[in-house]
């Protein structure tokens, strides 16, 4: 929802700054724009509606209490273009991002608008939000530590530290009868079960409804579990539980990989779609092709799937999926600051069957290429949605992360 203070010079006619408003109004409710216009004195805006010259210094003192970028909406009437230009080039010597939007009979304003407030959206979203880490990050992410501070510095979301002896021991605490709905859904859903055995299911299934208890309990909006500690302690995986919480609308990252994590709580809140996140296995520059694997995937994203023991480990319960080919769009959060970004859009190709890779595997054809992820990579994990995005998360990076 747009939040629009309109500004106008005291030398105009009040009538006629009425009368643009009002049409200004009538084309955004037209182009199914969602706004509403505020007083001065009311809501924090997060958008300024230039009616008329002269409103230079207006628009500065708002955005004083305004937090984000500039958005500054133009018309091409009452000297409002050459004020909204006069206003950005004056934020941008305060390094203060901003952009002004031109709403004319063209189409391409509104559509710019339209993205911008879903990114507006996106960032509201993202304050404040609960992103669980249960457990330390698995040791050997080395380079995927960052300051849990730097999270919410930078990006909004808040760190939310949850001991994994509370899973642990709401694993203990599920008894076997209350797993029998969440173990139905993935063995009736799959195409065949390998190797995982009856008990192998059932313990799977008890971590799945154990991480959902402690997602409710401590109100959390995503997670990322130091999933490798069950294998070693009791000899099953998070797999099936982290691809339920998907499912539902709660992202949820493997091996307490807090980056990637992050990425994918970014890419949900903007894009409104359920991420992948997976492991870069081979890539050839030549073809600019790369390979993903992972062992658990959202079952919303796949044509079929069948029920697998974990790669690694060859134990517990993995997900072997297959994917529509067709557009995508691959990104990481990195870097010492969390602000770089790695962003591309591509193309899905075909799946894989190794058995020396992790079981859901899926081979893409990049537009940036290839090359960049062994020259600067930004982590080991990657997070992959559907559709091409890699263009409006480019403008949210450059209006909201700086």
């Amino acid at each position: 929802m747009l939040k629009i203070l309109p500004l106008a010079s005291s030398f105009h006619d009040p009538a006629q700054v009425r009368q643009s408003v009002n049409l200004i109004g009538s084309a955004l409710a037209s182009h199914q724009i969602a706004h509403d216009f505020v007083p001065e004195s009311g809501d924090i805006p997060n958008s300024l509606l230039i009616v008329t010259g002269g409103t230079e210094h207006l628009a500065l003192a708002a955005l004083e209490r305004m937090q984000g970028p500039a958005i500054l909406l133009a018309h091409p009437h009452q000297n409002s273009l050459p004020a909204a230009l006069e206003i950005l080039s004056r934020l941008q010597q305060m390094d203060r991002p901003g952009r002004v939007v031109l709403l004319n009979q063209g189409a391409e304003g509104y559509h710019s608008l339209a993205t911008l407030s879903n990114l507006l959206g996106a960032y509201a979203r993202l304050q404040g939000l609960r992103l669980g880490r249960l457990g330390a990050p698995s040791d050997w992410l080395v380079g995927s530590m960052p300051d849990p501070n730097l999270v919410a510095k930078t990006w909004g979301p808040n760190t939310i530290e949850v001991s994994l002896d509370l899973l642990t021991a709401a694993i203990h605490e599920t008894a076997p009868e209350d797993t029998l709905p969440f173990q139905a859904s993935f063995q009736n859903g799959a195409r065949r079960i390998g190797e995982p055995s009856s008990a192998d299911l059932n313990t799977a299934a008890k971590v799945g409804v154990a991480l959902r208890k402690i997602v409710r309990e401590h109100g959390l909006d995503a997670c990322t579990v130091r999933c490798f500690d069950l294998v070693k302690d009791l000899n099953t995986t998070g797999c099936l539980a982290l691809s339920a919480l998907m499912d539902e609308g709660i992202v949820a990252g493997c091996e307490g990989d807090l980056p990637a994590a992050l990425t994918m709580v970014w890419l949900q809140a903007v894009t409104g779609q359920i991420s992948f996140m997976a492991n870069p296995q081979d890539l050839d520059p030549a073809a600019n092709t790369l390979w993903l694997a992972h062992c658990t995937i959202a079952r919303s994203m796949v044509k079929g799937y069948a029920l697998r023991s974990h790669f690694e480990s060859a134990t517990g319960v993995g997900i072997q999926a297959d994917l529509e080919p067709g557009p995508i769009t691959l990104a990481r959060i990195g870097g010492r600051d969390l602000r770089e970004v790695f962003l591309t859009d591509g193309e899905l190709l075909t799946n894989g069957d190794s058995d020396l890779r992790c079981r859901t595997q899926i081979q893409l054809r990049l537009e940036t290429d290839v090359r960049t992820l062994l020259e600067h990579p930004l982590g080991n994990h990657l997070v992959l949605i559907r559709g091409h995005w890699a263009e409006q998360l480019r403008e949210y990076h450059r209006l909201f992360i700086h």
